[in-house]
C-alpha cells in the first residue's frame, strides 16, 4: 500500500489529506497532520469522499439516449452524435442558441473554468450558465462595479482580527465561503478569546453555539442592519482622492437610522448602537457577508455597503481588517487585459447584465422556452444539476427536456442528465492533477498546493478540460477560435504531466523548504494596502462605492421597506455536513436523512405538530411534504429547509423568472419566500443510500 499526499476539493478549505492507494484503488484517507496549511484538519466529506468515486452507480463509460433510458457508447460515437447535433443547431439558429451551464464544482479545477470559457468562445455564444446566480453572483457583480473585477474579493484578516461580524454565514458547518480557513471552529474560537464575534442570522447557527454571540435579525433584511451600522461612522470626514461615490452611499446610509433599521429588521436600536460601539473600540475589524444574506433580495447593496462600513471604520485594506491577496489583484489586472470574465452581454429576457460572463440561471426556462431567434435550443451541463439547484425546478425540468440536444458531463447521472442526450463520464480529483488556482485569490496562507492524480483514471473517464477539447473539434468551434491549441490541450494526460513537473521545478527553484514538500509552492501573503497601495482598478483609478446603476436598488429597498415583515411563515435555507449543493449525490449516507425541516418548537406547539411528524411546504411555485423537527435557534415564523436535498427539492418550491431576480447580479431570491405550513403525508424512501442525483 503506498501513501500520497493531495488536498481536498470540495470547498475553499482546500484541507490537506493522505491518501492510501492498494491495487490503484483509494483504500483510505486521512488528514494530513504535516500539511502547512490545514494542519490535520478534514471534514467528513473530504475524508468519505472516496466511497462516493467507488459507488455501482459511478459513470465511467459514454451514454447515448435511447427510448429506453441510456445505452454505453464509444468517445468516438458519443463526440460524434454531440457534433452532429451542436453543428446543425448553431448553422440554423446561430451562436446564442447553444448554452452551457457550469456547476459549482468546476470552480474546484485549475483548467476546467478557463477550458469553459474557451469552448463558448469558439461557439461564439453568450448563452453562459453557472451555480454563482444561486449563491455568489452578488459578490462578483459588486468587486467589478467597486475593484474594477470580479476576481479582486477582500476577506477578513482571521489571523488578527479583534472583532469579527459574520453576516449570512455558518462556517462551522459550510467551512466557509470565499474565503480559505481550515478549522473554522478553532479558528473561531482564537478570534473570539482575544476579542467579539457576531453572527448576524435569523437562526442560532452552530457557529454561533461554538464561539460567538447571536444577532437575531429578519429574513431578507440584513441590508438595513448593515446600512444602520454605516449611518452612525457617516461623519467621520473621511477624504480620499481614491474613492469616488461613498457621500451617495453615506446619505442613504444617514436615512437609516438604527430606530428605522429596528423597524424592519428586528434588531433593536440600542443593540445596533452597541455593536457600532464594539466596532469602534475594536482595533481590528473584519465583515463577512455569505449566501444567507447573498439570496435576499438585496445581497449586493448590502455587500456594497458593507465594503464602505469597512473603509469608514479604518478597516479597509488593513491589518485586522479586510485584506486583499496579492495574486488576486494581480490577476485581475491580467484578466482585464486579455478581456477574461468581462463580457458586457446582456440577457435576451429581462435584459440583465452578465455577472462573471453568467447569465441568471433564473432565466434559462425563459430562455429556452420563449420563441424568438435567439432561443436556446441545445444545452452542455458540466459538473452541475440545474434542475436540482435553480428555483422552479418544474418548469426548468419541462424546459430542458424540450430541448433539441442536452449534453452532460458529469460522475453520476443526475437529474438534468436524465434529459441528456449524450452523457460523457468525468474523473474525479483524485484521478487528476491540479493547482488549487480557483482558491488562491481568497487565502491567508503562502502556499499554493499542487497535486498529482492519485489513481489512474476509472474506466473510460476523461477530465473535464480534454473533453471541452474534444468537444471543440467535434462541433467544428475550436477552443478561443485556435484549432491548434484544441488539439495539443485535448491531448490525454497532458495536464497529469505537467503540473507534477512544473511544481518539481518551482519547488527547486523558489523554496526547497522540506515542510512544503508534497504540499506546494510559495506564494505572496496578503499585506495591508495591497489594493488599494497599487492603485485601483476601475476606468479613473478610484473606488466606487456609488454607481448609477445603484440609484434604482435606492428606490427599490425604500419601496420594500414597508413589505419587510410578513405575515405568516418565510422559507430560509442551510448548509448540510454531509452534503455539498447539489454535486456530492451518489455516495454513501450512512443513514443520514437530512431532508427535513426544522421548525420553532413553539411554532409546531402552534399548529399541533409533533416532532418527526410529516408537514406540506405550499408557496405559490409548487408543494413539498418531508419531516419537520423542532430545533432550538429556530427563529419563530420560519422554515428552514436544506439547498441541494436528494430527499426534498427545495426549489421546487421558490420562484423563478425575471421577477425573483436581483437587477445587478442576477441573483434569485432564494430566502424569506412565503410558505404555507400544514400536516402532511409522504412517501417515505426505502433506503437514503447510493441514490442518484
Amino acid at each position: 500500500m503506498d501513501t500520497h499526499r493531495t488536498f481536498c476539493r470540495i470547498c475553499e478549505a482546500l484541507c490537506g489529506l493522505e491518501v492510501d492507494v492498494e491495487g490503484g484503488r483509494v483504500a483510505a484517507i486521512r488528514p494530513d497532520a504535516a500539511h502547512v496549511a490545514t494542519e490535520g484538519f478534514s471534514c467528513v466529506k473530504g475524508l468519505k469522499q472516496h466511497r462516493m468515486y467507488d459507488s455501482p452507480d459511478r459513470l465511467t463509460r459514454p451514454r447515448l439516449k435511447t427510448s429506453n433510458g441510456h445505452r454505453e457508447a464509444s468517445w468516438d460515437e458519443a463526440l460524434a452524435a454531440v457534433g452532429d447535433r451542436v453543428k446543425r443547431i448553431r448553422d440554423a439558429h446561430g451562436p446564442d442558441a447553444i448554452a452551457m451551464y457550469v456547476g459549482t464544482a468546476a470552480g474546484f479545477s485549475i483548467l476546467h473554468p478557463i477550458f469553459a470559457q474557451g469552448f463558448m468562445h469558439g461557439v461564439g455564444s453568450r448563452s453562459m450558465y453557472s451555480s454563482a446566480t444561486q449563491d455568489c453572483s452578488n459578490k462578483f457583480a459588486v468587486a467589478r462595479q467597486i475593484y474594477g473585477h470580479p476576481f479582486v474579493q477582500p476577506f477578513p484578516d482571521v489571523e488578527r482580527v479583534e472583532c469579527l461580524i459574520v453576516v449570512g454565514a455558518n462556517p462551522v458547518v459550510s467551512k466557509w465561503s470565499f474565503l480559505q480557513v481550515p478549522n473554522p471552529a478553532r479558528k473561531l474560537k482564537a478570534i473570539a478569546a482575544r476579542g467579539r464575534v457576531f453572527f448576524v442570522d435569523p437562526r442560532k447557527t452552530e457557529s454561533a453555539k461554538v464561539a460567538g454571540e447571536h444577532v437575531a435579525i429578519r429574513p431578507g433584511t440584513d441590508v438595513f442592519l448593515v446600512l444602520a451600522l454605516l449611518g452612525l461612522f457617516a461623519d467621520r470626514g473621511i477624504e480620499d482622492a481614491r474613492v469616488a461615490g461613498l457621500e451617495t452611499l453615506l446619505e442613504l446610509a444617514r436615512e437609516i437610522t438604527p430606530e428605522r433599521a429596528e423597524a424592519a429588521c428586528g434588531v433593536s436600536a440600542q443593540q445596533i448602537r452597541a455593536l457600532a460601539a464594539d466596532i469602534d473600540r475594536a482595533n481590528g475589524v473584519a465583515f463577512h457577508q455569505s449566501v444567507g444574506v447573498n439570496q435576499g433580495p438585496f445581497g449586493t447593496l448590502a455587500y456594497v455597503a458593507l465594503q464602505a462600513l469597512a473603509y469608514v471604520t479604518g478597516n479597509y485594506d488593513a491589518r485586522g481588517g479586510s485584506l486583499f491577496s496579492p495574486l488576486g489583484v494581480h490577476g485581475a489586472r491580467l484578466a482585464r487585459q486579455v478581456g477574461l470574465f468581462t463580457s458586457q452581454a446582456r440577457s435576451r429576457i429581462g435584459d440583465f447584465p452578465t455577472v462573471f460572463d453568467s447569465l441568471p440561471g433564473g432565466v434559462m426556462a425563459d430562455e429556452i422556452l420563449t420563441e424568438g431567434p435567439e432561443r436556446v435550443r441545445a444545452l452542455v451541463v458540466i459538473a452541475g444539476d440545474p434542475i436540482r439547484s435553480i428555483p422552479g425546478s418544474r418548469r426548468l425540468e419541462q424546459a430542458i427536456a424540450s430541448l433539441d440536444a442536452v449534453v452532460a458531463l458529469d460522475f453520476f447521472e443526475s437529474r438534468t442528465g436524465q434529459h441528456a442526450d449524450v452523457i460523457l463520464p468525468a474523473t474525479t480529483f483524485l484521478e487528476r492533477s491540479d493547482l488549487a488556482l480557483p482558491g488562491l485569490p481568497l487565502q491567508t496562507v503562502d502556499l499554493a498546493q499542487t497535486t498529482p492524480a492519485m489513481i489512474p483514471r476509472v474506466g473510460e473517464a476523461r477530465p473535464e478540460h480534454e473533453v471541452l477539447a474534444q468537444l471543440s473539434l467535434a462541433i467544428d468551434r475550436p477552443l478561443f477560435g485556435s484549432r491548434l491549441a484544441s488539439r495539443v490541450l485535448s491531448e490525454p494526460g497532458l495536464a497529469d504531466r505537467a503540473i507534477p513537473a512544473l511544481t518539481e521545478l518551482a519547488w527547486k527553484l523558489f523554496d526547497r523548504d522540506p515542510a512544503r514538500r508534497g504540499h506546494g509552492v510559495p506564494i505572496p501573503t496578503p499585506k495591508p494596502e495591497t489594493y488599494l497601495g497599487r492603485g485601483p482598478m476601475t476606468e479613473d483609478g478610484r473606488v466606487h462605492f456609488w454607481r448609477p446603476a445603484l440609484d434604482a436598488e435606492r428606490a427599490r429597498l425604500l419601496a420594500w421597506e414597508k413589505r419587510a415583515r410578513p405575515d405568516g411563515f418565510v422559507l430560509l435555507g442551510r448548509r448540510r455536513r454531509i452534503g455539498h449543493n447539489s454535486w456530492l449525490h451518489g455516495g454513501t449516507r450512512e443513514g443520514a436523512l437530512e431532508g427535513e425541516a426544522w421548525m420553532a418548537p413553539s411554532d409546531l406547539a402552534r399548529l399541533g405538530l409533533e416532532d418527526g411528524a410529516d408537514v406540506t411546504l405550499r408557496t405559490e411555485t409548487g408543494e413539498l411534504t418531508m419531516p419537520v423537527r423542532a430545533r432550538d435557534g429556530v427563529a419563530p415564523g420560519t422554515v428552514v429547509v436544506p439547498h441541494g436535498e436528494l430527499e426534498v427539492n427545495v426549489n421546487e418550491l421558490l420562484p423563478s423568472g425575471a421577477a425573483h431576480i436581483e437587477p445587478l447580479s442576477g441573483m434569485l431570491h432564494m430566502t424569506g419566500v412565503p410558505v404555507e405550513v400544514r400536516p402532511g403525508v409522504r412517501v417515505r424512501p426505502t433506503s437514503p443510500e447510493g441514490a442518484r442525483a
